[in-house]
């Protein structure tokens, strides 16, 4: 089914960015910290160095949104064509875990990403003392959106294989009974 490809897709992709994104706003969380407090790392500051982690940090978050954006519109259209092609599905095991940890995680993105402007508008020593926090929360949310991708991936194949592991049968004949058939055999010769 072309609906369920394309979510999948573009819940994959949502993944991929995602982690990618909390790897970059680590790096540059890190970078803004020894810019201020004169102790940079040196991978961090190997990443700055080939591409600025400001305007780098800027297109993952951008990128962040649209592959948000279309992962979405995927689902969406998975959903539509889901049940234009039949009944409603009754919620088994995989929604459910997919509906929780979609509730977990788009608050924990949400707290996540306030946690992190309001630690870097306040400038470089109070990032410092709420870094350990910021990490947490960031890698926890990261974690939490890759739950709820591979759960939703999960959802949307589980017709795919259900559909394809059965073996395929062409129309059955029904016979009559076989005591009905002897005994019209039976009248009928006689």
């Amino acid at each position: 089914m072309p609906g369920a490809r394309t979510a999948v897709t573009a819940l994959v992709a949502l993944t991929v960015v995602d982690v990618f994104h909390a790897i970059v706003a680590l790096a540059a969380y890190e970078h803004r910290i020894g810019v201020v407090t004169h102790d940079g790392s040196g991978t961090v500051n190997m990443l700055d160095s080939i591409v600025p982690l400001r305007e780098l940090s800027a297109a993952m978050f951008c990128l962040l949104l649209l592959t948000l954006l279309t992962a979405w519109a995927g689902v969406a259209n998975w959903v539509i064509r889901a049940r234009r092609a039949g009944p409603p599905v009754a919620p088994t095991a995989p929604v459910g875990w997919w509906r929780m940890s979609a509730i977990v995680a788009v608050p924990l993105n949400l707290i996540a990403a306030v946690q992190y402007l309001s630690a870097t508008a306040n400038g470089g020593e109070y990032m410092r003392t709420v870094l350990a926090e910021t990490t947490l929360l960031l890698i926890a949310a990261s974690v939490a959106l890759v739950t709820t991708t591979t759960a939703g991936i999960q959802v949307v194949r589980a017709p795919e294989h259900t559909s394809s592991t059965k073996p395929c049968r062409g129309p059955q004949r029904r016979s009559r009974p076989r005591d009905v058939r002897s005994a019209a055999n039976s009248d009928g010769g006689s």
